[in-house]
């Protein structure tokens, strides 16, 4: 089952840089998009411009995941939130300005969450964690 939910990480890495791309929304690194062949668990940095936060995934019971963002650098133009890749939408009630963490949230088989951030300053130039 590991090797399923590998192969579906990287091919949303690389949907997710083409369709980020196309709608002028920033692009993905290479790095991000190796990023998400790793661990289902663990806590990843990601930035852009004078913005940054962590990216936190733990294991839950029975093996689900639980994902977090926790904003690290915020000059006052950042937005921070749980991007949901199967709905394109933001968890929680969309990206925050707020330098607080937004909560934990469900990521478990079936679900497709990345932590994002958007440069408001930077045309709106967006980074993300690993798609989990």
């Amino acid at each position: 089952m590991r090797f399923t939910r590998t192969r579906k990480r990287a091919a949303a890495a690389v949907i997710a840089a083409v369709a980020m791309a196309g709608i002028g929304m920033g692009t993905a690194t290479s790095a991000q998009a190796s990023q998400a062949s790793q661990s289902a668990e663990g806590s990843w940095a990601f930035g852009t411009g004078g913005c940054a936060a962590i990216e936190n995934i733990a294991l839950g019971s029975n093996y689900h995941d639980y994902m977090e963002i926790l904003p690290t650098q915020n000059p006052g133009h950042c937005l921070f939130g749980v991007f949901n890749r199967n709905t394109w939408s933001w968890m929680g009630g969309g990206a925050s300005s707020s330098s607080a963490e937004q909560g934990w949230f469900y990521d478990g088989p079936g679900e497709s969450l990345e932590a994002c951030l958007i440069d408001t300053a930077h045309n709106n130039t967006w980074a993300c964690g690993p798609i989990n």
